[in-house]
């Protein structure tokens, strides 16, 4: 059984984590708790061992790659999307060095060959994933990628419209289209075949989710607050004493999730009208994903949550 540590005490270190004998690892849970607006900040970028696609275990500063040639541990710097293969309930990180799968604790696996700076991203189906961003240091090509397609998990991409011209911060794969927000011009778009798009509103925008029962209706966060468009994009009205979201995931047709930068958790049940606070995060969020009841968050400091019970109870899925 997990055990269960109050959030308002002193966390343990990563290098102190990694010293630990592996029986002695076990999962770490937060109840809900009042007042924890200082622990919104938390440190990033913390080094950890990774696992690379085919290779063994990392457990210290470097980790057995692919082909058994030791490459040199990383951080994921910033996870800018969090997904859910719902075909095989595998959870993946899109980060600052490439894709990551989180298959433990401690184990995240580079799946991604190269090491592309994944901004929006979205899973389409199993095995299927669109991103987009930019080059990674291995990488060629434009500063931005457009729009790029996986079929393989991952572990290859290529470019299926854009290149160069955007830079999609948030990507949604919905009712047989996605929907983009290109932060290179701020253009809201739609394509329904990953090659010609539709510019339907320019605004300043950040996280956004589509309704999954209605092509529409999106909810998106705006430079005025949260916003709602009910054109599918083209237009768009403030949401009245909506909470202050930062990020969004709406994978449920019952639930739409977001969360604030103090680590406040929302849900809504009736689209973005109305909202309850359902518990706290004990760092920034930085994304979410859901599948089935089980949520995800994606938080400061290179660690992955999770929750069963409406965001009251948090458990470690990875931490380095």
């Amino acid at each position: 059984m997990a055990t269960r540590t109050k959030v308002n005490q002193p966390r343990t270190t990563a290098a102190a984590r990694r010293a630990r004998p592996a029986g002695r690892r076990s999962a770490r849970r937060w109840p809900l708790v009042a007042g924890l607006a200082a622990l919104a900040v938390a440190s990033a970028g913390v080094a950890f061992g990774i696992r690379d696609q085919g290779g063994g275990v990392a457990d210290g500063p470097t980790a057995t790659g692919s082909g058994g040639v030791a490459v040199a541990a990383a951080d994921f710097g910033h996870v800018h999307g969090l997904a859910v293969d719902h075909a095989t309930g595998g959870l993946y990180a899109a980060t600052h060095v490439g894709l990551f799968r989180i298959d433990g604790e401690h184990t995240a696996a580079r799946v991604s060959q190269d090491t592309p700076d994944l901004m929006g991203f979205t899973s389409v189906g199993q095995g299927h994933f669109l991103a987009s961003g930019h080059p990674g240091e291995d990488g060629k090509g434009p500063g931005n990628l457009g729009l790029i397609e996986s079929t393989d998990g991952g572990v290859t991409w290529q470019n299926t419209s854009l290149a160069g011209a955007a830079d999609f911060h948030g990507l949604r794969a919905a009712h047989g289209k996605v929907y983009g927000y290109n932060s290179a011009d701020g253009a809201f778009m739609v394509s329904t075949d990953h090659r010609t798009w539709e510019r339907r509103s320019t605004l300043a925008l950040g996280a956004f989710a589509v309704s999954p029962t209605d092509p529409q209706t999106v909810i998106a966060v705006g430079r005025d607050g949260l916003q709602r468009s009910t054109d599918g994009g083209r237009s768009w009205a403030v949401v009245g004493g909506a909470p202050a979201i930062w990020t969004l995931t709406w994978d449920e047709p019952a639930y739409l999730w977001g969360a604030a930068a103090d680590g406040g958790v929302w849900q809504s049940t009736d689209g973005g009208t109305t909202w309850k606070l359902g518990g706290r995060l004990p760092a920034q969020p930085q994304a979410l994903a859901t599948h089935g009841s089980t949520l995800f968050a994606a938080v400061a400091g290179d660690e992955i949550l999770t929750s069963t019970d409406g965001a009251v109870t948090w458990t470690v899925k990875y931490s380095p």
